[in-house]
């Protein structure tokens, strides 16, 4: 169960955010070099810094299109958005592969079907965070 919700918040991640239709796949994208980030740049995709290299340009490129519209979120977004990148960061390549299909497979459905799980994984996690957190007294 667990690696399904992972699995389903990295799609949401990219449906919501990081995946944008301005930043195609392009494997031919060149790759920007950490070191050529603005520091505030720097700070908001730093879950990333060791994965940086490894990330084909393209990808790149939609991280720091997010980055950039980062200032303008609202703070519920920014906690999302935040979040939503360290949990991709501490992924193993594997559950990184297995989110991308996913998040392929997904894409393929008709949006009332995508809506449908949406709202479905929402009130699961809700309910799942409603158990981890202790009763007030």
């Amino acid at each position: 169960m667990a690696k399904l919700a992972a699995l389903i918040l990295v799609t949401l991640v990219l449906a919501l955010g990081i995946a944008t239709a301005a930043h195609a796949y392009d494997p031919s994208t060149p790759q920007t070099p950490w070191t050529r980030l603005s520091p505030d740049e720097r700070r908001i995709l730093g879950p990333l810094a060791q994965d940086w290299a490894r990330l084909p340009g393209f990808q790149q490129e939609r991280l720091i299109a997010s980055a950039r519209r980062y200032p303008s979120l609202q703070p519920i977004q920014k906690e999302r958005f935040n979040e939503r990148i360290r949990d991709w960061a501490a992924m193993t390549p594997e559950q990184r592969r297995a989110a991308r299909e996913t998040f392929q497979g997904l894409r393929r459905l008709p949006p009332e079907k995508q809506h449908e799980l949406r709202e479905r994984w929402l009130r699961e996690r809700q309910d799942h965070e409603g158990r981890a957190r202790p009763s007030p007294r």
